[in-house]
Order: structure tokens, then sequence, then C-alpha cells
């Protein structure tokens, strides 16, 4: 009978040889990367900081609820965080990297809270994109942010800037971490982006 260790390791090596890690090894604080096709996609594709694919992003939690991905919903129509399957999070994007930043049990935990409590908040997208503002995010601020509760991020002075204002890009996120994992998948599957 195999160890339940390496079970684990083996579920995860055939989790990456599938495409996308299952949502059995996904971690809360993991980062979700996508890449797709979207209006807010296009924009943030254009201040990539190299990697111009990704366009969205979220961070995992794990709970009593089960295994989710938060983000920020920029929707037109009142864009706020949101909690979705990591399935339905990632079903019509192009690309999807996940990245696993070196935080212990209890970083995990306090980055869960974090995300729970901007959740009960209902905090806004922030349409401003600005970092000086604490009470409306956009998807990669709120993951940069939940990461500098454990002091996991190299500090706003190491971000870009434009007109004098420092920004998250997406694609900087993934030097956060490990990348576990990444798909791709052929555009004409993409029939819906977010």
């Amino acid at each position: 009978m195999r160890s339940r260790p390496l079970r684990a390791i083996l579920a995860l090596i055939l989790g990456l040889a599938a495409g996308v890690a299952s949502a059995d090894e996904l971690r809360t604080g993991d980062i979700v990367l996508l890449g797709n096709d979207s209006a807010w996609g296009f924009v943030a594709r254009r201040f990539a900081d190299g990697d111009s694919r990704w366009s969205h992003a979220g961070m995992v939690i794990r709970d009593g609820k089960g295994v989710a991905v938060v983000h920020m919903d920029g929707s037109p129509l009142g864009g706020r965080i949101r909690r979705e399957s990591f399935a339905a999070f990632t079903g019509q994007a192009r690309y999807v990297r996940v990245v696993r930043p070196a935080l212990d049990a209890g970083k995990r935990a306090r980055v869960g809270e974090w995300l729970d409590i901007q959740l009960r908040r209902g905090t806004p997208f922030d349409t401003s994109f600005r970092l000086d503002d604490h009470l409306a995010m956009y998807c990669s601020e709120l993951v940069w942010r939940a990461l500098e509760q454990v002091a996991m991020t190299p500090g706003s002075d190491s971000l870009p800037s434009l007109a004098g204002r420092d920004y998250v890009p997406v694609d900087r996120l993934a030097t956060l971490g490990r990348v576990l994992d990444e798909a791709s998948r052929p555009s004409s599957l993409v029939a819906g982006t977010r």
C-alpha cells in the first residue's frame, strides 16, 4: 500500500500532466492567473511587465465552504469581489497558470482570513486602478494585498509606475511563487471570457 504523501505527490504529478491542478491540490494562497480576450484583458495585457498572456488573477481559498477562487470582477454593472469555483473561474480562459507562494500553514490561514474579510465587506472593483486607495481593488492588487498581509511581496517600490502611480501588473504575480502548472487551450474553446 502506498503512503499518503506518495499518493499526494502522484496525484499532483498526474494533475500537472493533465493540464491544470485539481481542486484537491490547491491550497489557500495559491495564485491563479488567467489569459483571456475580454475588454479588461485587453487593458491588462497592455500594462504587462513582460508576459502579456496574463490578464486576470485570483487567489485560492480553501475553507469550510470548499475550495474556490476569490477575485475582483470588473463588471461595469457593479464590479466587486467574488468567490467562485476553480472550474468556473478557469473555464473560459485561454491560458491558466497556478503559482504557489512559499507560505506556511499560519501564513495561509492569515491570507484566508484577510480574503474572507474582503468578501464580507463586498470590496468594490477599483476602476481608478489606484494602489493608494485600499477601499477598492483591481484583480492583481487583491492578490498583492493578500500576500502583503504576510510580508510576501517585495514592496511597492519594486512595482512599475505610469504617470507617477504604481500599479501591479498581472504577470508580476507569477514571480511571487513557484509555478505549479500551466495549461493552454485552443482559442476555439473560449466561448466567453471574463
